[in-house]
């Protein structure tokens, strides 16, 4: 399917006057088409492949599109029917069948799985030389597909064929001439389901009535384009040359702008930086001041050295605080002489004090005895430890003064302990001969006053300690003063050198940004220079490369277009397939409806002939009004359009055979009969060869009865049975299920009985038929026929039907073919009344009943004779 169909997708372009380099892409696509139809988009799968397909065959593909095969060029189709099928092995069939198909009509007839779609697809093989299931299936060898699976072998099936001029031909397979042959069941299935789809998918419901489902899948695997993640487009040495080249651009950009404009950038700076050091100095004058030359030392550095020198550390001693110190010590030497005066007054009082203290400490060892003579304390007029604490109250005063006296004594101690730490420092800063050494620590248990009055005793040398004293710590506190003079231009010193490294850091940047600057201009100088010699062989790659590159180039648009064409291809098959069947598939529906209301039958319908077109319909009561056939008609009306497009299309091409696999599977039941009635007794296909394989019995007998005797003596019928040994068991029919052929042949044999049952069926069906008859040709103003059941759910009344049929065609007003050798076999078969011995033989040959006297021969033959004869008036 996807390569025939492909063939005259190529007839098509090479119609289309496009270019060479298309047709080159459309001939390597049908080279490797095996190849092709596996792969998908997914990943890239087919897209890769062309690419790599299309770079390997370019200069051997050919540009020309060789002239359509038979297969696809237009011819007349060679042949009127088909004689004969040799099959086998071939899927079901284990071994070789042969098949008698010299016939008008072919039926098949199996239950479901004993082979009838080999029997069909071995048709289809010999016909068009593909099996669309097994591209469904996605058989990328279908020899595979062909195999039988228990002999694991696979024989081409030959078919046979007769010419127009009635000679024998083998057939050669052509999918153009006999693609519409045939109608699956499946392909209708699917157009009857199609409803329930996105309306993306259902814009496609011709090409999958067609069965192009498969095609048109092909194409959709086609990726638009072929872009440069497939195929090299600019070239991998044109690449990276290129990307050289734009290195190369960037160093001349450098020499031309961008360096000159940042040497100028850095003398600017260096001119402004040089002024915020010094009005009217210039830049180098400003490094060689700050960094020094050869000979000079620089500013930062003389700073730095004058910083690491160290400054002795500070006495932090004073004429000031020797003084202060000097006058706490008489202060406090004097307050504490005035109190320990103001105690020596009341020492009799201290000495009472200090008794009743003691008193109070006794207590806690004999508190109920008085301390002094052990009497109770119960038996004593005062009691001792309370006077005590009553006296104590009274001296209070005197605890006070006396720890008044103890704190000035701890504090002139004190303030002595400071005097001589002022001592050790005027020691330890001049240690030479020094007359304080001796006065550098407390005297021991010396008294606080005579250690004070010492200092002020006149040394050898005609001075006191504390005059000693005095002008050490003069000359130590100008020695400290000096030092805070040093440490304040120290600090000026560290802010100026801050300042100083300030403007070298900008100096280093600048310097910095100029030699690279500078570096960047040699370097781009040398790049530019050196460029053509060290990418001599990369030029030269890519001059050898520029061909590879224009082909692919060559090959990405030719790919586009070829992909453009194929869709526009694919888009167009619909209104190829159903261009002019408008009108013949209206009648062949209404003909499958020919028992529906008559305002449910079409007037017109609107085939989709583009993408997202709606198949559309519209009634007979109301023509001016259409419908999306998808969304109003039933899936049993449905499933008749798409049989009925299908139909159409096998009329138009004038096809000679129509091969029809199970159309009790494709068509509801209610359907059934009148289908039956359109392939068998209208006109549309009285000239062609029909194949039909049912599983249905009652179809299948159905199709026996409605086809006549003479055309049911014709017809050749194969009965399919449960396989034996993996094989299918064909059979001929043995017996006619034409109940008219039947009761001849049974009559001949001398079975009367049996004969009679047959005859009674027959009859059954020719008075249908006959019915159908007048209802089809009688006049308006003719009665309908009027029939009785004995019970609702009993048949018709045979006999009632029969009579009433004689009466009402014999009296029609209406031109009704035969209409004479129809009322006469009527009468032959009816006889004047039920008690005669036609009909009596007619109800007594279906019973089973004992003794029945033997049925007389010429009775018989007067039965079956007028039975023949009904049947060829009915045609």
């Amino acid at each position: 399917m996807i390569r025939a169909e492909y063939l005259r997708f190529l007839k098509a372009l090479n119609n289309g006057g496009v270019a060479a380099d298309v047709r080159k892409i459309a001939n390597l696509v049908l080279q490797h088409l095996n190849t092709l139809i596996p792969l998908s988009t997914a990943q890239g799968q087919r897209i890769k492949k062309m690419a790599k397909l299309a770079q390997t065959n370019w200069s051997s593909v050919s540009s020309e599109i060789q002239p359509p095969s038979k297969q696809v060029a237009e011819q007349t189709c060679p042949i009127a029917q088909l004689k004969r099928l040799t099959v086998g092995p071939f899927r079901g069939f284990a071994k070789q069948e042969d098949f008698d198909l010299a016939t008008q009509l072919v039926l098949i007839y199996g239950p479901n799985g004993t082979g009838k779609s080999s029997f069909c697809e071995a048709l289809e093989y010999g016909l068009l030389g593909n099996v669309a299931e097994a591209d469904s299936k996605r058989f990328r060898n279908q020899h595979d597909y062909f195999k039988n699976a228990h002999t694991k072998s696979f024989t081409p099936p030959i078919l046979v064929g007769e010419d127009n001029q009635g000679n024998e031909i083998i057939i050669s397979a052509n999918e153009t001439l006999y693609r519409f042959c045939f109608v699956e069941k499946n392909r209708i299935d699917n157009f009857s389901r199609i409803a329930a789809q996105a309306p993306s998918k259902q814009s496609e419901l011709i090409s999958t009535l067609f069965g192009l489902d498969v095609f048109t899948e092909f194409v959709r695997n086609f990726t638009d384009t072929m872009d440069g993640r497939y195929i090299d487009l600019e070239g991998v040495k044109a690449k990276e040359l290129n990307e050289k080249r734009q290195t190369l651009a960037g160093h001349q950009q450098q020499l031309k702008t961008t360096i000159p404009e940042e040497l100028r950038s850095i003398e600017d700076e260096e001119k402004v930086l040089a002024s915020e050091y010094r009005e009217g100095c210039v830049f180098i004058q400003m490094v060689t001041e700050l960094n020094g030359s050869e000979n000079n030392v620089g500013l930062i550095k003389r700073l730095e050295d004058d910083l690491q020198k160290p400054i002795a550390s500070k006495s932090n001693v004073t004429i000031a605080g020797l003084q202060m110190l000097k006058q706490s010590i008489e202060t406090e030497i004097g307050e504490r002489n005035t109190k320990q005066a103001e105690l020596s007054k009341a020492s009799q009082q201290v000495s009472f004090k200090q008794l009743y203290e003691s008193v109070k400490k006794l207590k806690e060892s004999s508190p109920e005895q008085c301390p002094a003579c052990q009497t109770p304390l119960s038996q004593v007029r005062v009691n001792p430890f309370d006077h005590a604490d009553a006296e104590l109250i009274k001296l209070q005063h005197l605890g006070q003064v006396q720890e008044e006296v103890m704190r000035l004594e701890g504090d002139i101690g004190t303030s002595l302990i400071k005097l001589s730490e002022i001592i050790k420092t005027c020691c330890s800063r001049f240690p030479e001969n020094n007359q304080l050494s001796v006065f550098q620590t407390a005297a021991g248990n010396t008294a606080a006053t005579d250690r004070w009055n010492s200092f002020h005793q006149q040394l050898s040398d005609g001075f006191t300690p504390w005059q000693h004293a005095e002008a050490q710590v003069k000359q130590l506190e100008d020695v400290d003063n000096q030092i805070d003079k040093a440490e304040q231009k120290r600090t000026e010193k560290q802010s100026e050198l801050g300042r100083l490294r300030e403007f070298s850091k900008q100096i280093v940047k600048l310097q910095t940004r100029r030699e690279t600057a500078n570096s960047s201009k040699k370097n781009a100088e040398e790049a530019i220079g050196k460029f053509d010699t060290e990418n001599a062989q990369l030029i030269a790659d890519v001059e050898a490369e520029k061909a590879t590159i224009v082909q692919n180039q060559a090959i990405s648009r030719a790919y586009a277009t070829f992909v453009q064409k194929l869709n526009a291809y694919k888009n167009g098959l619909p209104a190829q397939l159903v261009a002019n069947l408008g009108e013949t598939v209206v009648q062949l529906y209404n003909a499958f409806n020919r028992y529906d209301a008559k305002n449910e039958q079409l007037s017109i319908v609107r085939l989709p002939l583009q993408q997202n077109q709606r198949l559309e319909i519209a009634f007979k009561n109301d023509p001016a009004t259409f419908f999306d056939a998808l969304h109003i008609l039933s899936e049993g009306h449905i499933r008749c359009l798409g049989f009925a497009i299908l139909a159409a299309k096998n009329i138009k091409e004038n096809c000679p055979l129509l091969i029809f696999d199970d159309p009790v599977n494709a068509i509801d039941d209610e359907h059934r009969h009148a289908i039956r009635e359109t392939l068998f007794v209208d006109d549309y296909f009285i000239r062609k060869q029909l194949i039909i394989a049912v599983h249905g019995e009652e179809f299948f007998n159905r199709t026996h009865q409605i086809i006549g005797k003479e055309a049911a003596k014709k017809a050749f019928s194969y009965l399919f049975s449960p396989r034996d040994d993996h094989h299918i068991r064909v059979n001929s029919l043995n017996r006619p299920k034409n109940y008219v052929l039947a009761a001849r042949e049974l009559y001949d044999t001398g079975e009367y009985r049996d004969s009679l049952m047959s005859a009674r069926r027959a009859l059954e069906n020719l008075s249908e038929k006959a019915w159908f008859h007048y209802g089809k040709h009688c006049d308006n103003s003719d009665s309908p026929i009027s029939v009785s059941r004995r019970a609702p759910n009993q048949p018709w009344d045979l006999r009632g039907l029969a009579d009433n049929l004689r009466s009402k065609i014999n009296k029609s007003k209406g031109d009704i073919p035969n209409k004479g050798q129809i009322v006469n076999s009527l009468s032959d078969v009816l006889g004047t009344d039920a008690t005669q011995p036609p009909w009596i033989y007619l109800n007594k040959g279906t019973h089973d009943e004992t003794d029945l006297p033997e049925f007389d021969q010429q009775t018989v033959n007067q039965i079956v004779t007028a039975l023949e004869r009904l049947d060829a008036a009915l045609g």
